[in-house]
C-alpha cells in the first residue's frame, strides 16, 4: 500500500530545502568575496558580506538614485531624509575599497538606478601608504574607470557622478587624495560627471576642516550637511 506524505511532512521538506539553499548561498558568496576581491582584512570580509546581506533584505528598485562607496557614505545612514526622496538608497560598506565596489556592480546593473553618485578610494590610500598592498597609487583612478565603464556599458540611461575623495587631517593624506582627484579628472574613456567635493572641506591649514569631522576622516552632522548642500542642486535636477 503506497502513503501521500502528509501536509506537515512536505512543509517541512519545504523548509529543510529552503534553509540549505539560503546557507549554500552565503556560503558561495563569502568563499567568492575572499578569492575575489583583493586587500581585504578579515573583518572587511565578514562586514562587506553583512552589507551585501543587508542590501539585499532591501533590493533597488529601478529608477532609484544610489550612492555607492566607503564608510563615509555608509554612516550617512538614511540618505532618503536628506534629500526628501524616498529614490535615494545607501550603498556605503565600512573600510570597502575600489577592488570591492567593482565586485558589487551586479546589483546596480539588475536594477538601473536613475542615477549613481560613487566616492571610493581614500581606504586605497590608506593601504597604499600603510599596509602596502596597493603598489600604485594611480590603481585608484584606473579602478574608477573601470567601474564607470561597466556601468556605462550596462547602463546606459543612468547618470554617473563620481565625487572626490575628501580631505584628511593627515596632509600627506590630503595630498595623495588630491593627486588621485586630479588623475580622476583625467579620465578620458569613461562617461561621468566629476563632483569637486574637496575644496568645500578645507580647512585653512589645507586638511579637513575640525567643525567637519568626528575623527580627522569621517564626517559629523555639519560634514554631511556640507555634503547634502554641495549636491542639492544637482539632486533638483533628477527629479
Amino acid at each position: 500500500m503506497s502513503h501521500k506524505p502528509s501536509s506537515t511532512t512536505h512543509q517541512y521538506s519545504i523548509f529543510i530545502l529552503s534553509t540549505f539553499i539560503i546557507w549554500a548561498t552565503l556560503i558561495s558568496f563569502k568563499a567568492n568575496a575572499e578569492t575575489l576581491i583583493p586587500f581585504q582584512s578579515q573583518w572587511l570580509k565578514n562586514h562587506y558580506s553583512e552589507r551585501i546581506a543587508h542590501f539585499k533584505l532591501q533590493p533597488l528598485r529601478k529608477g532609484d538614485i544610489v550612492f555607492i562607496g566607503d564608510s563615509i557614505t555608509e554612516q550617512g545612514l538614511n540618505w532618503a531624509i536628506r534629500f526628501n526622496d524616498l529614490r535615494v538608497r545607501n550603498r556605503g560598506i565600512s573600510g570597502d575599497m575600489t577592488y570591492g565596489v567593482l565586485a558589487r556592480l551586479n546589483e546596480l546593473k539588475a536594477a538601473p538606478p536613475k542615477a549613481i553618485f560613487l566616492k571610493i578610494g581614500v581606504n586605497d590610500i590608506f593601504n597604499f601608504h600603510y599596509i602596502k598592498q596597493v603598489k600604485n597609487l594611480s590603481s585608484v583612478s584606473e579602478n574608477i574607470e573601470k567601474i564607470v565603464t561597466q556601468l556605462n556599458n550596462s547602463l546606459p540611461n543612468t547618470q554617473i557622478y563620481v565625487q572626490s575623495i575628501l580631505p584628511d587631517h593627515r596632509d600627506f593624506i590630503t595630498q595623495m587624495a588630491q593627486t588621485v582627484n586630479q588623475q580622476i579628472k583625467t579620465i578620458k574613456h569613461a562617461k561621468f560627471t566629476y563632483i569637486d567635493l574637496h575644496p568645500a572641506f578645507l580647512s585653512p591649514q589645507g586638511t579637513l576642516s575640525e567643525t567637519l569631522t568626528t575623527d580627522g576622516t569621517h564626517l559629523n552632522k555639519a560634514g554631511y550637511d556640507l555634503w547634502a548642500k554641495q549636491l542639492t542642486p544637482i539632486m533638483k535636477t533628477l527629479k
